[in-house]
């Protein structure tokens, strides 16, 4: 039934600790929402995740992806592995540079964007080849990671799904403060 639902269910934000001990995963892992296959994709993205100063916005992002799944239509296969690894390109760009990027204008910003992006496949390629993730899935998700922060509308409804959980993101406290 469809009120049933839509029903809301609100975050217990008790067992939700934001901040610098979000590095580890203690978020996502408590909440018990992954499965075993996305844990593990998880644990192998987490010393690439939060790297412009943006604490837990893997695993808001996660989380939130989970719940639009609800939702929304999509495969939760290709969407949450999508959403833990989006990101992960950011490791080694530090925040200023980031910065100086934007600074620099849309063209400077956009190469950025797309370094980051380019970067971020290869480690998804690497981390979930290592383990073994089905190849079936694999290149959506790739194509998600590849043109998240450069493609205004997503050529999936797994990338609409993660582009709009990414989004909403913006709309937490971490990433306000």
């Amino acid at each position: 039934m469809l009120s049933e639902r839509l029903r809301y269910i609100p975050i217990d934000y008790k067992n939700w600790v934001l901040g610098p001990s979000a590095k580890e995963g203690v978020n996502i892992k408590r909440l018990g929402l992954l499965d075993s296959l996305e844990l593990a994709v998880w644990e192998n993205a987490v010393p690439y995740q939060d790297q412009r100063d943006d604490p837990g916005q893997a695993e808001m992002v996660a989380y939130f992806a989970l719940k639009l799944l609800e939702y929304l239509p999509g495969n939760r296969k290709i969407t949450v592995p999508a959403a833990i690894l989006h990101d992960i390109g950011l490791a080694g760009i530090v925040t200023e540079e980031f910065r100086k990027a934007i600074e620099g204008g849309p063209e400077s910003e956009r190469n950025l964007r797309i370094k980051h992006q380019e970067s971020g496949v290869e480690r998804a390629k690497e981390i979930l080849g290592n383990l073994n993730y089905p190849e079936e899935y694999r290149r959506a998700i790739y194509n998600i990671i590849g043109d998240h922060d450069t493609r205004f509308n997503q050529h999936s409804l797994d990338g609409e799904v993660m582009m709009d959980a990414d989004i909403l993101w913006r709309f937490t406290v971490p990433h306000r403060t």
